[in-house]
């Protein structure tokens, strides 16, 4: 009898839940959007973040960035890339930040195109991508049978076939893994067919006889890492 009452009574206090209904969802709505809201607001004077600018094409101009993660112990970084700059290549030495450099730009992109303020000066302007893809790290599996290097070939070619002319790439040591002679030929293989996509590149070596291949090919431009 005890437990009947019980379940009487939980059946009348949802009975009355269930007549605020959509009040109750619209409420939760708006207590979620705000919730965002100050989330972002929060997070913004904590890394003392800025709005940044949108731009109409592909322009790429970022003043003293910094990564969210490494904060004030970063060396800011400054990037300009304009209309007619396609793809950037990056060479220097290990720890010099040319993989840093790739995820603070594919980053600072998602957290502006998410509304979130980024941790750069003002006056930065960055444009609206589609689709960021991203071939950074090692992805040796011996489970699915793929060596470091052809983990990698297979992640590239899924880009390759992804990609189009609103699309970031971010490509770290591209062609690594294998012979230095067949790497850097299959490097500059996969960047002509992405630069025919219309993609905007941005990609590390240690090759450097790559630097002129970026300097005799439209759209290229070499970039360096120095390590003090």
């Amino acid at each position: 009898q005890e437990e009947q009452e019980v379940e009487q009574l939980l059946y009348g206090l949802t009975g009355e839940v269930l007549a605020y209904e959509r009040e109750i969802n619209i409420a939760l709505e708006t207590m979620h959007q705000y919730d965002i809201i100050f989330s972002k607001a929060k997070y913004s004077r904590k890394i003392d973040g800025i709005t940044p600018a949108f731009s109409n094409g592909f322009t790429i101009d970022i003043k003293s960035a910094r990564h969210p993660l490494l904060g004030e112990k970063a060396v800011p970084l400054t990037l300009n890339m304009t209309e007619t700059d396609q793809a950037l290549l990056i060479t220097g030495p290990n720890t010099g930040g040319k993989t840093v450099t790739l995820k603070t730009v594919g980053l600072l992109c998602m957290m502006a195109q998410s509304g979130i303020p980024i941790p750069t000066a003002a006056g930065t302007v960055l444009p609206i991508f589609q689709q960021i893809f991203v071939d950074i790290g090692d992805g040796q599996s011996l489970e699915e049978n793929l060596s470091t290097f052809s983990s990698r070939l297979v992640n590239l070619i899924a880009i390759l076939r992804k990609a189009n002319d609103h699309s970031l790439l971010l490509l770290d040591e591209i062609g690594s893994g294998t012979d230095p002679g067949e790497g850097m030929g299959l490097a500059t293989a996969i960047l002509d067919q992405l630069a025919g996509k219309g993609s905007t590149i941005l990609a590390t070596t240690h090759y450097s006889e790559m630097k002129q291949y970026a300097n005799e090919k439209s759209g290229f431009i070499n970039g360096a890492m120095e390590f003090d």
